[in-house]
């Protein structure tokens, strides 16, 4: 599913096929979300060294360990 703003969209292709297809404003934070990073609000740290990301909508998802170092260097964390 894509989840914009208003409503969430089915898609019919698979993630690594999309997230070829997405400009550099994309970024992969888990096995199953790409995430725009112009519609992030926040990342929100714990004790434990997980990391959570905000969407401006209301949404919010993990990033996974794999990802973790991908993503700290796309932000500069």
């Amino acid at each position: 599913f894509a989840i914009t703003e208003k409503e969430k969209l089915r898609i019919k292709c698979r993630l690594y096929q999309l997230e070829e297809r997405l400009p550099d404003n994309f970024v992969k934070i888990n096995q199953s979300c790409v995430a725009n990073i112009r519609k992030i609000s926040r990342f929100d740290t714990s004790v434990s060294g997980t990391l959570l990301i905000k969407f401006k909508n209301g949404y919010k998802d993990y990033v996974s360990r794999r990802q973790m170092k991908a993503v700290k260097e796309r932000f500069g964390l």
